[in-house]
């Protein structure tokens, strides 16, 4: 999403002898901006600090390598040149003429949000049955879901303790995360800012990350962030609760026709994927919505195991 126009060149080494940029903004632990070159309008991404460097290197090769597997599903933009400015390293990516999914599922005709989800459907069906990417997959495990939350009441002082208790204890009840373990391709961070929409209703991806774990199953989680966890609307970006309702309602049906398991760990990775936001969250309406979210989750995944 566009902020305001300015020279955020001033800010950022990378930026720095571009006059011309739009910051977009995000929860991205980098600077990212739209660089208005008269030559070639561009995206940049930079490290924000020297530590963030192999991180944000990683991201560009796995935004490559995760092209090729979602072609014909879906697009990633190209990684035109990697390097580095004062220590801190960038990569650059092509402008693509698009509106993320939120601009286009709040203006769209239900035609087009109908063609949308067919079009998240494929993908989401072509990572389920694609590889990993990486060199070193994490197979999806109980084990790694205990750890990532572990260290997210860690990384945040035990500050969201109680919010995160039942979410916890759902974790603890449950037998295997993902019936056989294997892992598979998965995007990582697939909300609906990341998505884009061309003119032509084709899909964008962009700011793939690593997840706690390798599998489609934390993609289908981010898209419940959206649809049912409404976390547009709380970035004052909401949307029509009859959209997003037959959005989440025909996706779960999808989840569970791919996986009929899914349907038995949705709230709980649900829950691990707004708990992962309490680090980064940076206001106090951010920490209060999220950790509303986490402990809802973690409560509807309670509920039925204490039942059994």
């Amino acid at each position: 999403m566009l902020s305001e126009p300015e020279n955020a060149g001033a800010r950022h080494p990378a930026l720095r002898k571009y006059r011309d940029t739009f910051l977009l903004s995000g929860f991205s632990g980098a600077t990212v901006a739209l660089v208005l070159d008269p030559a070639r309008p561009f995206v940049r991404k930079a490290s924000n600090r020297r530590e963030g460097n192999a991180s944000l290197k990683e991201q560009a090769l796995r935004q490559q390598e995760l092209a090729k597997l979602v072609a014909g599903c879906a697009s990633m933009p190209d990684v035109l040149d990697i390097g580095e400015c004062d220590g801190l390293l960038y990569f650059d990516m092509p402008f693509i003429p698009s509106r993320d999914a939120v601009n286009f599922l709040s203006h769209g005709t239900f035609d087009g949000i109908i063609e949308f989800a067919e079009r998240l459907e494929r993908l989401l069906e072509r990572l389920a049955s694609s590889p990993p990417v990486g060199d070193h997959p994490l197979p999806p495990s109980k084990g790694l879901v205990v750890d990532k939350l572990a260290q997210i009441r860690e990384r945040t002082s035990a500050q969201f303790a109680a919010a995160l208790a039942p979410l916890q204890s759902a974790v603890e009840l449950m037998d295997d995360l993902v019936p056989g373990g294997h892992p598979t391709a998965a995007h990582g961070d697939l909300t609906f800012e990341n998505i884009l929409v061309d003119r032509t209703g084709g899909l964008w991806l962009i700011d793939t990350i690593p997840s706690p774990f390798d599998h489609y199953w934390i993609d289908w989680s981010k898209i419940f962030q959206e649809c049912e966890g409404l976390w547009h609307a709380h970035r004052g970006r909401p949307l029509a609760r009859g959209v997003t309702w037959w959005l989440r309602q025909r996706m779960l049906g999808v989840a569970t026709r791919l996986a009929p398991e899914y349907v038995s760990r949705h709230y709980i990775l649900l829950g691990l994927t707004f708990a992962r936001i309490l680090p980064y969250a940076k206001t106090d309406a951010d920490r209060a919505f999220v950790a509303k979210r986490v402990a809802e989750c973690g409560q509807a995944a309670l509920e039925p195991m204490q039942a059994r």
